[in-house]
C-alpha cells in the first residue's frame, strides 16, 4: 500500500492489476522500428521499469531474452506470472541499482522519466555493448474530441489539475552526448474504447493514484459522468532511438 512519502514512480504497485488490465499492449510496429535502427541481430536486453510486461512481451515474443528490470514488488508479481514460459528474466530492482553485463539493447517504455535524471544516461551507455542501441517510448492516452477532453478537465478539478506529468520520454539523451544516430518517430494509432476503460485507464495513472481514495474514486466517477458511452482516444507512440557512441 503507498503512503504520503511513497516515491510517485513507485505508486503503481496499488494497482498493478488494473495496470495490466487497462493499459494498451504496444503495438508490434514499435518492435520492427527498434531492430531496423539497431541493423544487426539483437538477442540480449535490459527493459527499464519493466511493469507488468507490456513492452516485455513484445520484444520477447521476437526471441529476444528480456532482463526487465521492475523496483515495485506487486508489478513484479504480474510482471512474473504475464512473461511466465517466455525468454524473460525478471528482476525486481531500480535501474539504478541493477549490476548487469551489457548487452545490445536497453529500452524503457513509458518508464525513463522515473529513473535518476543525473545517472540514467550515463548508465545506459554503460549497458551497451559497443553500437548497442536504446529504445525510448510511451502511449499517452489523449481523448481525441476536444469538447470530451475539456468536460473531463472540468469534472477533475478541484481534486486535480493536471493528470500527469508533462514529460519526456527521452530527456536528455541527445544532450547527454553519449549517443549518436538519433531518431524521432512516432507509430500513430487511434482507438476507441468504452468509457469504463477509459476511466479503468486513469485510475492508473499517477496523478489519480496520489490522491486519497475517496477522493480519487470521487474524481473518477465526476469524470465517468462527463463522458459518452464510447470515447475516442489518441494511442500513438512517441518513440526516441539512439546508439551507443
Amino acid at each position: 500500500m503507498s503512503t504520503p512519502t511513497t516515491p510517485r514512480g513507485l505508486l503503481f504497485g496499488s494497482a498493478a492489476e488494473s495496470y495490466e488490465r487497462f493499459r494498451l499492449n504496444y503495438p508490434d510496429e514499435v518492435v520492427d522500428r527498434t531492430l531496423t535502427f539497431a541493423d544487426r541481430p539483437v538477442t540480449e536486453g535490459v527493459e527499464v521499469g519493466a511493469g507488468t510486461g507490456k513492452a516485455t512481451r513484445a520484444f520477447a515474443s521476437r526471441g529476444i531474452h528480456v532482463t526487465a528490470l521492475e523496483p515495485d514488488p506487486e508489478m513484479c508479481t504480474v510482471l512474473t506470472r504475464e512473461t511466465l514460459a517466455m525468454p524473460v528474466s525478471p528482476v525486481h530492482t531500480t535501474f539504478e541499482e541493477y549490476d548487469g553485463k551489457p548487452c545490445g539493447l536497453v529500452y524503457a517504455a513509458a518508464a525513463m522519466h522515473w529513473t535518476e535524471p543525473a545517472s540514467r544516461w550515463k548508465r545506459v551507455h554503460d549497458l551497451l555493448e559497443e553500437g548497442g542501441v536504446t529504445a525510448v517510448f510511451g502511449c499517452p492516452m489523449e481523448l481525441s474530441d476536444p469538447e470530451v477532453a475539456e468536460r473531463v478537465r472540468e469534472a477533475r478539478r478541484p481534486q486535480l489539475e493536471e493528470d500527469d506529468y508533462a514529460h519526456e520520454f527521452d530527456a536528455g539523451m541527445a544532450a547527454s552526448g553519449l549517443f549518436t544516430d538519433i531518431e524521432h518517430h512516432v507509430v500513430e494509432r487511434e482507438t476507441v474504447l468504452p468509457q469504463r476503460e477509459y476511466v479503468g485507464y486513469l485510475s492508473t495513472v499517477s496523478a489519480y493514484l496520489m490522491l486519497p481514495l475517496e477522493d480519487r474514486q470521487h474524481v473518477l466517477r465526476r469524470i465517468a459522468d462527463a463522458m459518452p458511452e464510447q470515447v475516442r482516444v489518441d494511442a500513438s507512440v512517441g518513440m526516441t532511438l539512439g546508439r551507443r557512441a
